[in-house]
């Protein structure tokens, strides 16, 4: 996998002196000028659900509650320090987040926002831009190290606004009665969450590789351990992917997928799991045969961080052809329904890359190289979105279709569990 850069300009390869202080002069006039500013507005505007309370002043009710959270807090007195530190983290954010809603200023600030962006090289708030041209999805790097597990919402008391504190809901009832449901069908279900890629390719953000840090996404760890515990059978791919040589090489440095050999590592370890815990025979190499071929990408990172972006990428994939057709294998593309096969993908965009034409190839993607490894017939259910709540409902609308099946390889982003915008909903039975 190789990641490239066109070449450019002088004037693009740097940013030049008046750029950079020309943004920080423009900082500096933000930061002291539009509380001011805003204050006059407020004032100006007034108006009947106006309490003369200027909504700058908010940020008091932020720092008010840090000491109730200081002594409710458990645990040693680094560690309560750790959660009022995160406590005012969250406030900050939401208290921006308030302002900018009625500011004046957010309109003409975004000109402004792209030219720290371009000048520091920071990203946005939906990707951040980290070293050597690695690209990680920010709601992603949130999920690793924002609040844990149970929605909560409070109330800026007399602020005059409100706040979530960003924690998730709590995944765990939706995907055990998911478990009774096709438990009750006869069908086993087999959890598999593919790790964030900050998790196991830190090396854009810390210098470092995984391998040489703890493991950040404990409370995915826990949360895993816990549901397994409880019956499910799960895998957890994250010390699968850091026993390989270049853990790095699993994932897409400007994209939010694996990359191809991460396909290919995937499709391995679902093959193994299935035989070892007597779901699925394995299949005889002889079957299909693999091409190698280099494709160049425009990875989804780098378009969100840039529409015309000319940045591209250089990835290895392996397709999969049905010796027979000179295609690939019937069937196993992403999203074909065989309607009694009895092992069903379901998941995410996961199993949907490198098997659509606007997911940068057709034939290499996941669904083909188990169909390569498993003696079963394999369907494959992948969503654009949410693979924890949307792919789980579409498969629960069709109860016939659960009394073909015999297993359900639940695939999907991992940052889901901790991801406060998915509500993770049991349905109605």
């Amino acid at each position: 996998m190789q990641f490239c850069e066109p070449q450019v300009g002088q004037h693009s390869q740097q940013v030049s002196a008046w750029a950079a202080w020309s943004a920080i002069g423009g900082f500096l006039v933000v930061l002291f000028g539009v509380p001011v500013w805003q204050i006059a507005e407020e004032i100006r505007e007034g108006g009947e659900d106006w309490d003369g309370r200027p909504q700058v002043l908010a940020i008091n009710s932020v720092i008010a509650g840090l000491p109730d959270v200081f002594a409710q807090s458990e645990g040693t007195v680094s560690g309560r320090l750790l959660q009022v530190n995160e406590e005012l983290l969250l406030g900050l954010q939401d208290y921006e987040t308030a302002i900018n809603e009625s500011t004046w200023l957010q309109p003409a600030a975004q000109p402004l926002q792209r030219l720290l962006s371009a000048g520091f090289r920071r990203g946005t708030a939906d990707v951040v831009q980290g070293q050597g041209g690695w690209l990680y999805l920010g709601s992603e790097l949130r999920a690793l190290t924002g609040r844990g597990l149970g929605a909560v919402v409070r109330e800026g008391a007399g602020s005059g606004w409100s706040r979530t504190t960003g924690q998730a809901a709590d995944p765990r009832p939706a995907i055990l009665q998911f478990h009774q449901i096709l438990q009750r069908a006869g069908v086993t279900l087999l959890l598999v969450p593919v790790p964030a890629k900050a998790s196991v390719c830190p090396e854009g953000l810390t210098g470092e590789t995984a391998a040489r840090q703890p493991r950040v996404d404990v409370r995915i760890e826990s949360l895993l351990k816990d549901l397994a515990e409880q019956g499910i059978q799960v895998v957890d791919l994250y010390p699968i992917f850091l026993q390989q040589p270049d853990p790095a090489s699993l994932y897409c440095r400007t994209d939010t997928h694996l990359s191809g050999s991460g396909v290919v590592q995937l499709a391995g370890t679902l093959a193994d799991e299935l035989q070892r815990r007597g779901l699925c025979d394995g299949r005889s190499g002889d079957d299909f045969r693999v091409t190698r071929d280099t494709v160049e990408i425009t990875g989804d990172l780098s378009r969100m961080l840039d529409a015309d972006t000319a940045v591209r990428e250089q990835l290895e994939l392996q397709f999969v052809v049905d010796p027979a057709t000179g295609l690939a294998p019937e069937g196993a593309a992403a999203g074909a329904g065989n309607g009694g096969a009895p092992v069903l993908l379901l998941g995410d965009s996961h199993l949907l890359v490198y098997d659509a034409v606007d997911l940068h190839a057709v034939g290499a993607g996941l669904p083909q190289h188990v169909t390569r490894l498993v003696d079963a017939e394999v369907e494959t259910l992948g969503v654009r979105g949410s693979g924890g709540t949307g792919a789980r409902l579409q498969v629960l609308q069709d109860a016939e279709r659960l009394s073909s099946l015999r297993v359900v390889v639940w695939c999907f982003a991992a940052r889901e569990f901790l991801d406060p915008e998915n509500t993770w909903q049991p349905v109605l039975e």
